[in-house]
């Protein structure tokens, strides 16, 4: 139940209390920088990889509270939101979970610089291993435009996974 209460706490509690730290977004992408320079398109896998896990960890935390999809989503939005990661909609069939995830002013992409490819792969990781966790299936999410290409938002398409 405490890791439930972390995840849906406040940023300021969870702050005071010391179960939270705060990483400016240049060190973030120092960080991803530094393991990119160092193992290249490894790096990317390893963000993909931890950003799944992470997602259907904080997935499992959230249904202990919220039942229905559309409140799993709703939730992950609002926590999301409020932990500065950016604004999430979604526009997903509430049965198969395929559709398009669009993020405004992400916080992996915003601080990047310019790419000519998309660079979220965590978050792209995270919402694939959230929406599987939600759908009970594979879900494969693809970042078709970012806003490290110059866009004004990253967008991912949410696909079933063939197995």
């Amino acid at each position: 139940m405490e890791e439930l209460e972390e995840e849906v706490g406040s940023c300021e509690s969870l702050l005071r209390d010391g179960k939270a730290f705060i990483m400016r977004l240049v060190t973030f992408t120092d960080f991803k920088k530094v393991l990119e320079d160092r193992f290249g398109q490894g790096a990317n896998a390893i963000f993909y990889e931890v950003g799944r896990g992470c997602g259907q960890r904080s997935c499992s935390r959230l249904m202990q509270r919220f039942r229905s999809r559309e409140e799993l989503l709703n939730a992950l939005k609002a926590y999301k939101q409020d932990e500065k990661w950016g604004v999430i909609d979604f526009d997903l069939d509430l049965e198969s979970g395929v559709g398009t995830v669009t993020v405004y002013q992400s916080f992996e992409a915003k601080q990047y610089g310019h790419s000519l490819t998309p660079v979220c792969y965590f978050l792209r990781g995270y919402l694939a291993g959230f929406l599987s966790q939600t759908f009970g299936k594979p879900l494969r999410v693809v970042e078709r435009s970012c806003i490290a290409q110059g866009r004004d938002r990253c967008v991912f398409a949410v696909e079933e996974e063939m197995v």
